[in-house]
């Protein structure tokens, strides 16, 4: 209903249904003949719809608490009640479809629609969940709206009380990446900081002028090498200038494992070694040190200027692909040997250094591998 009212593409859709929501899917399933995952505990079920997208299905009910950051114990309840479990007002708006098609709009979202505001339905809503307060940051930073005082007091309330002590690193780092895939990361950032969420993630990030900045820049080059970097980009951009507890600490707390963890870990000692180079330094040599995607665009964000410019065209060149192998190599008369995977390796260099275009690849491999080019 949100995204109806605000006249945007709807991200995914949700229904309520007031009985059996699984089975209620499943025969949803069948009819449409997509496929349905379905969630138990908490009686929900997802489809995937071709050119709709996911649809998910969930009973109504009541939620409640064991604790501070917990997972909600589910059980029946009336739509009216499902809407009072929402996060936001915005949210907490249905459509029924059966009987009548009338709006169920109990907590004034359409109000806080036009009011442009992110608010909580109640003062606890914060401590019950405080991944919660992550979510207005989303919304608000995606819609343009701000979050209201009384939402504001909430988060403070329930930072002040350790709830989000409670939280576990992977739906911690969920909230982070949800945020990251979204635009203006910069400005979420912000947000982050206005309403000290980013003491609640680690108190030791950084809260420099120059981080904004940066964030606009990994954000621009995300942009100009599309499908290429991930939310860690942005992770390791804002965390630049924390020492090795610190990072050890936060990597700790976010739950990460095999390639973000040792990109967190390692990232400062492969930033130096990026900049020692300097700008003179041709891509080949930037991309010998194997950095991953993420760690480059990271160095190109955080350092900026010639350099800057430098490693992204380092980025840029690291999507370069060779037109010939080896089989061409024999095909032209050379035989089996180290020459041909050497004379490949130098070939690709001289391509990713714009020395050759893909017309001159196999003669200069030939000429290579013969001992003849320098």
């Amino acid at each position: 209903m949100r995204d109806l009212f605000l006249g945007r593409a709807p991200v995914d859709l949700d229904m309520v249904v007031v009985g059996d929501g699984p089975a209620f899917a499943r025969r949803l399933g069948r009819a449409l003949s997509v496929p349905v995952r379905v969630h138990e505990r908490f009686g929900t079920a997802t489809l995937r719809i071709p050119g709709v997208g996911p649809l998910d299905v969930a009973r109504s009910r009541r939620e409640t608490y064991a604790g501070p950051g917990a997972l909600p114990r589910v059980e029946p309840a009336p739509v009216a009640e499902d809407l009072g479990r929402r996060d936001f007002t915005i949210n907490a708006m249905a459509l029924e479809l059966a009987p009548g098609r009338r709006l169920l709009d109990p907590f004034g979202g359409r109000a806080d629609l036009a009011r442009r505001v992110v608010r909580m339905l109640h003062s606890q809503s914060a401590i019950d969940d405080p991944t919660r307060a992550f979510r207005a940051v989303r919304y608000a930073n995606r819609l343009g709206f701000r979050v209201d005082s009384q939402t504001r007091r909430a988060i403070a309330r329930a930072s002040g009380s350790g709830a989000f002590d409670a939280v576990s690193g992977d739906r911690l780092r969920r909230e982070l990446r949800l945020l990251f895939a979204e635009e203006d990361r910069a400005g979420a950032v912000a947000l982050l900081r206005a309403l000290g969420l980013d003491r609640m993630i680690d108190p030791a990030l950084p809260r420099e002028a120059s981080v904004l900045p940066r964030m606009r820049r990994a954000e621009a080059i995300a942009a100009r090498h599309p499908g290429q970097t991930s939310w860690l980009l942005y992770l390791l951009v804002w965390t630049s200038g924390l020492d090795d507890s610190a990072r050890e600490r936060l990597s700790r707390r976010l739950s990460l494992t095999g390639d973000e963890a040792l990109g967190l870990r390692t990232w400062p000692a492969v930033f130096e070694a990026l900049r020692a180079g300097g700008p003179a330094q041709s891509p080949s040599t930037i991309l010998a040190h194997e950095s991953s995607v993420d760690v480059l665009a990271a160095a190109a964000a955080t350092v900026g200027g010639v350099l800057g410019r430098r490693l992204e065209t380092a980025l840029g060149a690291r999507q370069t692909r060779l037109t010939i192998g080896g089989k061409d190599l024999l095909a032209a008369g050379l035989p089996a040997g180290r020459e041909i995977g050497e004379a490949l390796e130098a070939t690709l260099s001289a391509r990713r250094n714009g020395k050759i275009s893909p017309r001159q690849e196999l003669a200069f491999a030939l000429t290579t591998a013969r001992g003849g080019a320098s």
